[in-house]
């Protein structure tokens, strides 16, 4: 069937986590807790689930910290992800984290991982301080990953208001939540069609978009601006992008996805070192279940397809490292 390419793989250098703070970065995940990361870990568990190389990103909350050091602490993460693929080129790959605390801050960041480094795309958090990605705002930055024929990955954060319920975590909910407003946000100000030149990953197999996708298309019949972004369905423009299988390869989510889009653009993603510490196996074993499920399982090909070819197609320099 082939080994795996992980297109959700999050870094932990020590400079990022000492200057954003392990509580605040713990306080995102299911633990409370800072996970544990080392590269030499992640090797590890990669190894051991069949996982050939990984695409790494900074997840939540990002650059949380003041204006004046988001650039450089973004560039510092940047070098430490260029620095595990100079060092494991086979191994791994890069997703750049860009600021976006400034246009030039960001455009210069893009510049800095697609010249000085074989990023693989950028990162882009679902919403900046309440500012989600449809924002005209960045607009001068979608043109220039247009040009690039960017790949950006969408990762969820906290919403600028989270709402507790009884103790869970924000990634339980409310990141499943945040990512289908960002998807929604894409489609409904134009950015999809506006820059066909970039390709979208969404985390976590769109978060709720697969459950409310054709719910949001009925009611935006009585808008027509809001109907022109989706002349052909809604389940034309989500064909536009692609979906991770992230903590996400069950029966219900993997259903509804495959519903909404087909196989061609799913994509393997584990959400290392975030969740239990064996969520490299069991991101892979889940998706090995579905080989299996009495709910439209799927074949070898399909599999194959899921794990690595996808992605290869996605990111041509990942054909053929197995």
């Amino acid at each position: 069937m082939g080994r795996y390419i992980d297109v959700h793989h999050h870094i932990l250098p020590p400079g990022y986590v000492e200057a954003v703070g392990a509580i605040k970065i713990g306080a995102q995940g299911s633990s409370g807790r800072l996970p544990h990361w080392t590269v030499e870990d992640a090797l590890e568990r990669m190894d051991a689930a069949d996982v050939a190389c990984a695409i790494t990103s900074i997840s939540a909350p990002g650059l949380e910290v003041a204006d004046d050091v988001a650039a450089r602490l973004a560039r510092a993460c940047n070098e430490v992800a260029l620095d595990m693929c100079a060092n494991h080129p086979r191994r791994f790959g890069c997703f750049a984290t860009v600021p976006l605390v400034s246009l030039d801050a960001a455009l210069a960041e893009v510049a800095f991982a697609y010249e000085q480094g074989p990023a693989d795309g950028v990162c882009l958090l679902s919403n900046f301080r309440g500012k989600y990605l449809g924002d005209e705002s960045l607009w001068p930055l979608y043109e220039e990953l247009d040009r690039r024929s960017a790949v950006v990955f969408v990762h969820p954060t906290s919403p600028v208001a989270p709402v507790a319920v009884a103790g869970l975590s924000l990634s339980s909910l409310d990141f499943t939540f945040d990512t289908a407003r960002a998807v929604a946000s894409l489609i409904f100000s134009g950015v999809l069609q506006r820059f066909p030149g970039i390709r979208f990953i969404f985390s976590h197999m769109g978060g709720a978009m697969p459950y409310i996708a054709d719910r949001i298309e009925v009611l935006a019949r009585n808008d027509e601006r809001l109907q022109s972004y989706i002349p052909n369905g809604i389940r034309v423009e989500l064909a536009k992008c692609y979906f991770d299988t992230a903590l996400s390869a069950n029966e219900v989510t993997f259903s509804a996805m495959r519903a909404i889009s087909g196989i061609d653009n799913l994509l393997f993603g584990t959400d290392y070192p975030f969740g239990p510490r064996d969520q490299v196996a069991s991101a892979a074993s889940a998706l090995r279940d579905r080989c299996h499920d009495a709910c439209r399982p799927l074949d070898a090909g399909e599999h194959r397809q899921i794990a690595r070819g996808n992605a290869e197609q996605l990111f041509p320099r990942w054909r053929g490292m197995d």
